[in-house]
């Protein structure tokens, strides 16, 4: 009897490490893209046929679907990593007539989602090469959210609609170049605004007889030892005019920093860019 249980005693004492080695040399699925499906139109909300999206071409109707893409990694090596990969896609957009874009999509443990992965995009308006935009249209009559530069020399301008529209990198690039101009802790020089402001957000409201109104909040620094300023709001009525088909002249009293003409550089539906000029 004795002879038995120290046999099957040496047995496990085998098995046990076997097990173990076995399980860790496994492997374990990780996601490096999820399915990705959409459908791409252009500004007139027409489909975009055969057009490519990563290694995929849309439809007659402009719908795409991209397939999920695994892999395997050793289950000891992920142990001992703590947390799920990243996953960082970029997958191009690119039609003839077109100007190019791309889908990008970043989680940073996005790798360890299970099997059937999903990222359902709707709709993406690519914009031709040779767009054309009625600007005083889209300015009439609607709100637009405004920053600019140390020295007012550029102006980014997005529309409150802008983040509904937007699903693909070259204007979410944009929208980086805006945000970092209004506050100076989301960008790592933290030097985008005036000396003491740390947070500085601007809105514009263009009414169709270029009359309108500016409403500005700045928050200040803080410091421990005071005195501190407490954050203030500005309103005040303004004018704007075409002094050429391309250049906007603001005629702001009470914000001196941006009361003069400026180029229109680039427009999109939700996106305008503006440098000073030289008139």
């Amino acid at each position: 009897m004795k002879i038995c249980k120290r046999t099957e005693f040496i047995k496990l004492k085998i098995l046990l490490p076997l097990v173990l080695m076995v399980s860790l040399s496994s492997c374990v699925s990780r996601l490096s893209r999820p399915a990705m499906s959409g459908v791409i139109v252009d500004y007139d909300k027409k489909p975009v046929a055969d057009c490519r999206v990563g290694e995929t071409r849309t439809d007659k109707n402009g719908k795409f679907y991209l397939t999920e893409r695994r892999y395997n990694k050793f289950l000891l090596s992920e142990i001992m990593m703590m947390e799920a990969p990243p996953v960082n896609v970029m997958e191009p957009i690119t039609k003839e007539g077109f100007n190019s874009d791309a889908i990008s999509l970043f989680n940073p443990r996005g790798g360890g989602q299970a099997k059937g992965a999903n990222y359902q995009i709707d709709t993406i308006f690519l914009k031709r090469t040779n767009q054309q935009f009625d600007i005083n249209s889209l300015l009439a009559n609607n709100t637009w959210n405004l920053s600019y530069t140390k020295n007012a020399d550029t102006i980014y301008m997005v529309s409150p609609k802008f983040k509904d529209w937007c699903k693909t990198e070259n204007c979410r690039a944009f929208y980086n170049n805006y945000e970092v101009l209004t506050d100076n802790y989301y960008h790592s020089n933290g030097n985008n605004l005036k000396d003491g402001i740390i947070k500085r957000f601007i809105e514009v409201r263009f009414n169709g007889d270029h009359s309108g109104k500016l409403q500005q909040v700045q928050h200040y620094k803080h410091t421990y030892e005071g005195p501190n300023k407490p954050s203030d709001t500005l309103h005040t009525n303004i004018t704007w005019a075409f002094t050429k088909p391309d250049v906007i002249k603001f005629v702001i009293p009470k914000q001196a920093e941006i009361n003069q003409p400026y180029k229109i550089v680039m427009v999109d539906l939700y996106q305008m860019m503006l440098i000073k000029s030289k008139e």
